[in-house]
């Protein structure tokens, strides 16, 4: 009998639009700077509090 691994497939959440512009710009990212160029992408995942309860 041979033992194999079993992989778990990915759950894909649903295709969220890409509609909010970012610009190129440059950051320092594991010790050394790179440059990130222009692109979208989709709007923050924002948690809803309710300070009125």
């Amino acid at each position: 009998m041979s033992t194999r691994t079993i992989r778990r497939q990915r759950r894909h959440s649903p295709q969220r639009d890409k509609v909010v512009h970012v610009n190129r710009y440059r950051r320092w990212r594991f010790e050394r700077w790179e440059i990130v160029c222009e692109h979208y992408r989709s709007l923050p995942r924002q948690l809803a509090f309710d300070f009125y309860v």
